[in-house]
């Protein structure tokens, strides 16, 4: 890799260590080779994430991701264009990886800006799906993970993202982050989400003691999952029950998961001490 080819690639990859910060110190157990596929694959996961489900517009988040599918074909046929393709496909394991399952990522990005209000959470991380099976897909894939865990792993994917869409809980009501089962149990309407309330508090803590418990069976389900991954459910599950002890819950899930360096660590240890043994 060149000089500006590292550049230009070390912005995004900082872009994801903002925002996945303990991967960093995953990355200290990883060979170094896997250290830079897992540095792209991650930058590529962010990136697609960021159109799904940061931008506002639709037809600006639209055309990103459909920009992204032209750029990850073009990829996949030896012709990447963007700093992070590059990178990930100079790598002979995206080999490994079949050509539509890089197809099916971006178009479960674009899917994503059209899922609606689920009805219980097996509803909303099943609307998920399309997304987060070909990301655990193509993962398991880059990492020789077995195919086993696919299903556990999209799982701990999804969780990571709804504790994190639910810091927005307040802010975007019209792309709800809980079941509605919840407001019903609650008695209360999105409009009503805007305000901190005890009733609110408590829907917060409902949710994140049902994610807490669906973060743990997956966990059970994939022993032997990715080392990033099962990292990452670890400090995601050690927020939620912190959250949930919290005055205020919603409050308190605006830390950052990742943040938690000495866990990272000892996890991460774990973890990589664990995957070795086999």
């Amino acid at each position: 890799m060149s000089d500006a080819q590292h550049g230009a690639f070390a912005s995004f990859e900082e872009k994801w260590l903002a925002a996945n910060p303990e991967q960093a110190t995953v990355a200290l157990f990883l060979a170094p080779d896997a250290r830079l596929r897992a540095s792209a694959f991650g930058s590529l996961v962010h990136e697609l994430e960021q159109a799904a489900f940061g931008l506002g517009e639709a037809h600006v988040a639209e055309v990103k991701i459909q920009w992204w599918r032209q750029e990850l074909l073009a990829a996949a046929s030896g012709s990447p264009r963007h700093p992070v393709s590059a990178v990930l496909f100079a790598d002979p394991r995206t080999a490994k990886v079949d050509a539509t399952a890089w197809m099916a990522l971006a178009d479960g990005a674009l899917a994503m800006r059209h899922v609606g209000a689920a009805s219980d959470l097996g509803s909303l991380l099943a609307s998920h799906s399309a997304l987060y099976t070909p990301v655990a897909q193509i993962e398991t894939a880059l990492f020789d993970a077995p195919a086993a865990a696919i299903p556990a792993t999209e799982r701990l994917w999804t969780i990571s993202h709804l504790l994190l869409a639910l810091r927005h809980l307040a802010d975007v009501p019209e792309r709800l982050p809980v079941p509605l089962d919840l407001l019903a149990r609650q008695e209360l309407t999105r409009a009503a989400l805007a305000e901190s309330t005890p009733k609110r508090s408590e829907l917060v803590r409902d949710f994140l003691d049902r994610l807490a418990d669906a973060s743990k069976s997956a966990l059970t389900d994939a022993p032997r999952a990715l080392v990033a991954r099962r990292v990452r459910a670890r400090l995601d599950l050690a927020l939620m029950q912190d959250a949930v002890r919290a005055d205020d819950p919603l409050r308190a899930v605006m830390a950052q998961p990742g943040a938690a360096r000495w866990k990272a660590l000892w996890w991460s240890w774990r973890a990589a001490r664990a995957a070795a043994r086999g």
